[in-house]
């Protein structure tokens, strides 16, 4: 099984087509219990063998092709399965990334880090872990699952048009993201969460004004989309300092970072702000449901993954005057935090 991943930095891949090389870098974090498995069976006489025919199933427990990493997932675990089966040594990375150029970064776990590598020809890219899982410990990540339709533009499809058309990209994408990758990088290593918000934040802006400015345009954010982004800054204007932050992929659902010590105060906003109303809607289970009251209303969402319960205080109704409020709006949320990377669950004879 393998876990999708998280970007801080976004990255841009053009530089080869068929090998999926990335052209301004990234830096990413894998994620915990957001899983696709992939399993290779090949049987003769009840023993494993070298064989050209192989079936492969890939299984993921999230939407796909919605903006949330499943080709890098899944084509992580099965470059890792591969690997296993045959008994290939050394790094997968460069074989997982002839499938799904993201990918390479699924198989290391912790914060990675894909750089290019313009002046080696040899080696056109490198993927190294830079901390380990445990290195934060405290980084928590609430994926707002809000539209889980496949993406109108694929990820790859959109990149290669953005540095074909895009006048942004040109003119300085590259110099300003390796700003950003060296304040990502510091933050991440003085575990700083105010300045990685901010720049992860960032990031994620260019990226999209990267794809609105390609021809033609490629537009994955939606209404719902801005409002979280505006959810997120209100927040953190009312505590005078970032404790959430969101970054987006090629999709509108929204990946909110945060702290353990913050989580529970930022999921029972969210849940107010963008839940189900008990009474209106009916097609969630009690046993699925967080359920707050507040507004003389009950709101609730459906939450999978890692449990947390919601802060005891009560809801400032001032910054719920300034808060975007559409119900329904998030669909589920998924709970999750930075994983240690692909494992091997077992061989299927």
């Amino acid at each position: 099984m393998s876990e999708p991943n998280l970007q801080c930095l976004q990255r841009m891949t053009s530089r080869s087509h068929c090998s999926n090389l990335t052209e301004s870098g990234s830096l990413d974090c894998s994620l915990l219990d957001v899983i696709i498995v992939a399993q290779l069976r090949s049987r003769l006489d009840g023993r494993l063998v070298p064989s050209p025919f192989l079936s492969v199933e890939s299984e993921n427990n999230f939407p796909t092709s919605a903006g949330m990493a499943s080709s890098a997932s899944g084509t992580a675990a099965f470059a890792f399965a591969l690997g296993k089966m045959y008994g290939l040594d050394g790094d997968y990375t460069s074989l997982s990334r002839r499938g799904s150029g993201s990918s390479c970064r699924s198989l290391l776990g912790g914060f990675v880090q894909w750089s290019s590598n313009h002046e080696d020809h040899t080696y056109h890219s490198s993927v190294q872990q830079l901390f380990p899982a445990s290195h934060w410990p405290e980084l928590k990540v609430l994926i707002c699952v809000t539209n889980e339709n496949p993406k109108p533009v694929g990820s790859t499809d959109a990149m290669l048009r953005c540095v074909k058309t895009s006048d942004l990209f040109r003119n300085g994408r590259v110099p300003s993201a390796k700003i950003h990758e060296k304040e990502i990088i510091s933050a991440l290593k003085n575990r700083d969460f105010s300045a990685l918000a901010e720049a992860t934040m960032r990031e994620s802006n260019q990226l999209h004004a990267l794809c609105l400015d390609t021809w033609p345009p490629c537009i994955y954010l939606n209404e719902l989309s801005h409002s979280i982004m505006d959810f997120v800054h209100n927040i953190n204007n009312y505590f005078m300092k970032n404790v959430v932050a969101y970054t987006f992929d090629a999709g509108p659902n929204a990946f909110l970072l945060t702290e353990s010590q913050n989580i529970s105060i930022v999921l029972k906003y969210l849940v107010e702000c963008f839940g189900y109303t008990v009474g209106a809607d009916s097609f969630f289970n009690d046993a699925d449901k967080v359920t707050i009251k507040c507004l003389n209303s009950n709101k609730y969402l459906k939450i999978t993954g890692i449990p947390y319960g919601l802060s005891d205080k009560p809801l400032d109704q001032n910054l719920l005057k300034i808060l975007p409020s559409i119900s329904g709006g998030i669909r589920y949320l998924i709970s999750t935090e930075v994983g240690s990377g692909p494992q091997l669950i077992s061989f299927i004879h």
